[in-house]
C-alpha cells in the first residue's frame, strides 16, 4: 500500500526535499515539515507521522499531507491518516490534492462508505471538474472493483469531454471484462490524447488472447489513420511476434517529421529483434523523409543482414544520401564489398575491399566475405588467396568447401561440421559426407564445385559418378541429383533416378521421398495409375514414414479426379 502512496503522491519530490539539510545546533528552529522528512528518512515514521502533523498548520500543507500519509501506511494506520485528510478536505473543499488524499486513504483504510462520501462531497464542492471522477476510478481500478469503477464512469458522461478524458480508464474496465474491441476502442481515444499513456495502452492490449487480436488490429486500423493508434499497433504487433505485420501498420503514416520519427524507433525495435527486412523498410521511410547518410547505412545493413544485397548496394550507390564523416564513409565502403559478395560479383568486391583503409581485424573479416564470394563462385586459387595463412584457422566453413572442392572429404567433414550454424548447401554436403567413411573423391568434389559454378549437367553426372566410387552414400548422391533433374525441366531423368533409388535401395532413408516424387510426378504427367501404384507401395512399404499422410492426399486426389 505505501508503495502505491509513493507512486501517486502528487506534488513534490521527497528526495530533492530531504536533500536540504538540517541546521546546526543553535541555528534556528527546524520547521516541522523539514523535520517530518528527516525522521522518515530514518525509518522512525511515527515520529514522522506526528512531525508532519504538526506542519499541516503552516503553509506546507500539501507536502505535510503526503509525507503524514505516507507515515502512517508504512505502519499500517492509513485509518489515522483518513481521519486528518477527512477534517481537512472540509476545511479546504478547493484543494485537489487534500480531497484526493481523503479519498486514497479511505480506500486504503478499507473504508468503501467513507470513500463513496469524499467522492459526492468533491463532486459537489467541484461540480464541472472531471478530477474527482477520474481519481476515484483509478483508485477502484487499482482496488479491483470492477463495478464500481464503471459506474463512476458512467456518472462522468454528464461533463462535456468526459468521454474522451476518461478513455484510458475505461479501456481498463472493459479489458478486464474480456470485452477486447471496446478496449481497444477507448485505448485509441486515449494515446490520441495523450501519448505518455502508449506503454499503458500496449501492456493493456497485449494482455488479449490470439482470438481476440483481430478485432484490437481492426479497432486500431480504423480510418482516419490516427498516428497514436498505428504506433500502438505497431507496438502490439512487435510483441506477438510479427514484426512485419508492426511496419504494415506505421508505413501508411504521412511522411512528416513525426511519422519519421516513430518510423526510426520502429526500426531500432526490428533491428534489435533481428527483423531485419521490416527495419529496413522503415529506414527507407525516413530516407524519404530526410536524405541521411547514417540513415542509409542502417537501411543497407539492415537489408543485407535481411538477404536483400541488392537493394543494399541499391542504396549504398545512390548518390544523393552518402555519408560524410571519415568513419561512416569507412561503413559504407565495408557494406558495399559485402553486398558484392553476397551477389556473386567477387571480383568487385575484391576491388572494394582494396580501395579501403582498414585494421587488420577489420579486413580479416571483410576477406573471409570475400573469399566466401569466390568459394561460391567455384574458383578455388582465388579464395585461398583470398585467405591467406587464416585459412588453417578457418572456422566459418570456407576451409571445408575449398576442401570438398579438392576432393578431400576427411578434411571437409571435420571443417564443416565445425563451422557452427551451417547453411542449407552445408547441411546438405554433410548429409552426404556422413554416408561415407572414403577420406577421398575426386568426383564428388567435382561436383559440389560444378553447382557452385552453377553448371546443374556437369554437377548430376559427377554427382552420378560418385555415386558409383561411394556405395554407401549412393542414395544420397542420386536423390541429390534426381532433385537438380527434376529443377532443371529433367523429369524423365528424375524418374529414372528416383526408380533406381526405390529397387535397388528399398530401405535406404532415401526411399520413402523417392516414392512420393514418382507418385506426384507420374499424376502430373496423367498416368493415374502408376501413381496409385507407386502412393500405394510408400503406404505399404515404409507404414511409419512421415511422409504417409502426403501419399494418401495423392491416392484422394487421383480418387477425386482433380
Amino acid at each position: 500500500m505505501s508503495a502505491s502512496i509513493v507512486r501517486r503522491g502528487a506534488g513534490i519530490a521527497l528526495a530533492a526535499l530531504a536533500a536540504i539539510a538540517l541546521p546546526a545546533a543553535g541555528q534556528g528552529t527546524v520547521s516541522p515539515l523539514i523535520r517530518g522528512m528527516d525522521l522518515e528518512q530514518r525509518g522512525q515514521n511515527r515520529e514522522a507521522a506526528a512531525a508532519f502533523r504538526e506542519a499541516l498548520g503552516t503553509p506546507d500543507l500539501v507536502p505535510a499531507l503526503l509525507g503524514m500519509e505516507r507515515a502512517y501506511a508504512a505502519v499500517g494506520q492509513s485509518d489515522s491518516a483518513f481521519v486528518v485528510a477527512d477534517s481537512l478536505a472540509k476545511a479546504h473543499p478547493g484543494e485537489t490534492m487534500v480531497q484526493i488524499v481523503r479519498l486514497r486513504s479511505a480506500l486504503y483504510a478499507h473504508k468503501p462508505a467513507a470513500a463513496a462520501a469524499a467522492f459526492a462531497d468533491w463532486v459537489k464542492a467541484a461540480p464541472a471538474q472531471i478530477a474527482p471522477y477520474r481519481e476515484y476510478t483509478q483508485l477502484l481500478l487499482e482496488a479491483g472493483r470492477l463495478a464500481g469503477a464503471d459506474s463512476v464512469i458512467a456518472a462522468a458522461g454528464k461533463i462535456p469531454g468526459a468521454a474522451r478524458t476518461l478513455a484510458a480508464e475505461r479501456a481498463r474496465v472493459e479489458g478486464s471484462r474480456g470485452d477486447w474491441d471496446a478496449a481497444a476502442r477507448d485505448w485509441r481515444i486515449a494515446v490520441e490524447n495523450g501519448a505518455h499513456l502508449m506503454p499503458a495502452a500496449s501492456f493493456a492490449l497485449g494482455e488479449a488472447g490470439a482470438a481476440s487480436r483481430e478485432g484490437i488490429r481492426n479497432a486500431l486500423l480504423a480510418a482516419p489513420v490516427s498516428p497514436g493508434a498505428r504506433e500502438l499497433l505497431a507496438e502490439l504487433e512487435l510483441a506477438w511476434g510479427s514484426p512485419s505485420a508492426a511496419w504494415t501498420a506505421l508505413s501508411s503514416l504521412f511522411p512528416d517529421s513525426a511519422a519519421s520519427a516513430a518510423w526510426s524507433s520502429f526500426a531500432e525495435r526490428a533491428e534489435a529483434s533481428e527483423a531485419w527486412l521490416p527495419a529496413r523498410e522503415a529506414w527507407r521511410a525516413v530516407l524519404g523523409v530526410a536524405c541521411e547518410g547514417d540513415v542509409m547505412l542502417r537501411a543497407a545493413n539492415a537489408s543485407l543482414q535481411g538477404g536483400d544485397a541488392r537493394t543494399a548496394l541499391s542504396l549504398l550507390e545512390n548518390g544523393r544520401c552518402q555519408p560524410r564523416s571519415a568513419g561512416s564513409q569507412r561503413v559504407a565502403g565495408a557494406l558495399r564489398v559485402r553486398a558484392y559478395a553476397a551477389l556473386g560479383r567477387p571480383a568487385e568486391a575484391t576491388a572494394a575491399l582494396v580501395a579501403l583503409t582498414l585494421t587488420d581485424e577489420q579486413r580479416r573479416v571483410l576477406d573471409r566475405d570475400v573469399a566466401w564470394a569466390w568459394v561460391r563462385s567455384g574458383d578455388i586459387g582465388k579464395a585461398k588467396a583470398m585467405m591467406g595463412d587464416a585459412l588453417d584457422e578457418d572456422t566459418t566453413g570456407v576451409r571445408g568447401w575449398l576442401a570438398l572442392y579438392e576432393g578431400d572429404l576427411a578434411t571437409a567433414r571435420r571443417a564443416l561440421r565445425e563451422s557452427g550454424t551451417p547453411s542449407t548447401d552445408a547441411v546438405r554436403a554433410l548429409a552426404i559426407l556422413a554416408r561415407t567413411r572414403a577420406e577421398r573423391s575426386p568426383a564428388l568434389g567435382a561436383g559440389f564445385l560444378a553447382l557452385a559454378r552453377g553448371d546443374t549437367n556437369t554437377a548430376v553426372a559427377k554427382l552420378e559418378a560418385a555415386a558409383g566410387e561411394l556405395g554407401e552414400a549412393a542414395p544420397a548422391l542420386l536423390a541429390t541429383s534426381a532433385d537438380l533433374r527434376a529443377a532443371h525441366g529433367d523429369v524423365e531423368g528424375a524418374m529414372s533416378l528416383w526408380l533406381r533409388i526405390v529397387e535397388k535401395w528399398e530401405r535406404s532413408a532415401e526411399a520413402p521421398n523417392a516414392d512420393l516424387a514418382l507418385a506426384r510426378a507420374l499424376a502430373a504427367r496423367g498416368d493415374a495409375a502408376g501413381a496409385k501404384v507407386r502412393a500405394e507401395h510408400l503406404i505399404l512399404t515404409y507404414p511409419s514414414s512421415a511422409l504417409v499422410p502426403q501419399a494418401r492426399r495423392v491416392l484422394d486426389t487421383l480418387a477425386s479426379g482433380e
